[in-house]
């Protein structure tokens, strides 16, 4: 008998450890990994990036170096490789590289193509179609290009860009004027067309993705007032934005300043419309139009509806600036992970992270 009440016991304190066990592998799913020593824009912009961040099709991730084991390990940094105007042709496999004009710059006809995930760059020619109103618009500060994959457009490359009237950034009166677009290709990249300007002037540096019936969701800044983001809908691809508002939840930089750049992706989950949306959260920013001193606190927000509601956010530094967001790709190194850039910081988290933990169907609305 008490051989038994031994053995009993015994098996309690097992099954005991078993649930500890248990219990500490659900909580060690949630993953942060913040690297302060990874030199990103600093006002001099090294090797011409400015914390542009993306995955290829292989998971190799590719910043101004790559790393191929999900951003552990980089190697050394690569002409060419930084900045801005980047797309991943997902049909092929190639990265494209556009020259993105600037403040100053109109953009030229000719683009880089790397067909080795970023390692050596062919420079070709291209040809862009002005917009509407006659501008070839720039692609510096926005988000990296996405490929689309739904309906009958699927294969297309689209890019956010934005028009700046008579490309100059030092005349505030024009700021009001300035606006978002994008462009595109269905050629892989030969022939660019740019899209019907953004529902509301004064935008810019802007961010989109693809949800999974084919709308293309664009996020942008605003440079001529305080407040929230604009959101704008394409259902044709790219080529016209509608349905425009203001979003009620998501900062558009310290308040009564105009704006700042974001980061915005859609995490490789079938069939749900997971986005990450990155800003500085600081609401007792200064009132100075030009002020970047209140660009702290980089914050991530969760939407599980394609950018409808943001019900989740959650402070990844207390450092800021202009953020960029990429998505790891299933089946390779990187998958699960999210990579976010910003002014004196890289880092790599996961969903779980973000929810503290919660299982995501859990804000799966019915």
């Amino acid at each position: 008998m008490k051989k038994l009440l031994f053995l009993s016991i015994v098996l309690l304190i097992l099954l005991s450890c078993k649930e500890n066990e248990k219990e500490i592998t659900l909580k060690s799913t949630e993953f942060l990994e913040l690297n302060e020593k990874f030199e990103i824009y600093n006002g001099s912009i090294p090797n011409g990036w400015n914390g542009d961040i993306m995955v290829a099709m292989s998971g190799t991730v590719l910043a101004d170096r790559r790393s191929v084991d999900g951003g552990v390990m980089w190697g050394p940094r690569i002409p060419l490789l930084g900045g801005a105007g980047r797309i991943l042709d997902e049909t092929t496999g190639d990265i494209l590289k556009l020259d993105p004009g600037g403040a100053g710059k109109k953009p030229e006809n000719f683009m880089y193509r790397s067909k080795d995930n970023g390692q050596t760059w062919v420079k070709e020619d291209i040809v862009r179609h002005p917009d509407i109103n006659g501008w070839v618009p720039i692609i510096s500060g926005c988000e990296e290009g996405i490929t689309l994959r739904h309906g009958k457009h699927a294969g297309r490359l689209l890019l956010p860009s934005r028009v700046l009237i008579d490309y100059n950034t030092s005349n505030d009166s024009l700021l009001p004027y300035h606006y978002s677009s994008a462009n595109y290709s269905d050629d892989g990249g030969k022939t660019w067309y740019t899209s019907a300007p953004f529902p509301v002037a004064g935008t810019g540096e802007g961010a989109l993705v693809e949800l999974s019936d084919g709308t293309i969701y664009y996020n942008s800044r605003n440079h001529s007032r305080d407040g929230n983001r604009d959101i704008a809908l394409s259902y044709d691809g790219g080529e016209t934005w509608r349905d425009h508002y203001i979003d009620p939840t998501l900062p558009d930089g310290p308040p009564r300043v105009y704006g700042n750049k974001a980061g915005l992706v859609r995490l490789e989950i079938a069939d749900h419309d997971i986005l990450i949306f990155s800003m500085t959260d600081n609401p007792n920013g200064p009132t100075a139009i030009h002020s970047t001193a209140g660009r702290i606190n980089i914050t991530v927000w969760a939407s599980f509806d394609g950018g409808k509601t943001w019900p989740v956010k959650r402070l990844v530094s207390p450092k800021g600036g202009y953020s960029h967001l990429a998505a790891g790709r299933p089946g390779t190194p990187s998958q699960g992970l999210i990579y976010l850039t910003t002014e004196g910081l890289f880092a790599r988290f996961n969903l779980d992270w973000v929810l503290s933990g919660k299982d995501w169907h859990e804000f799966i609305k019915n």
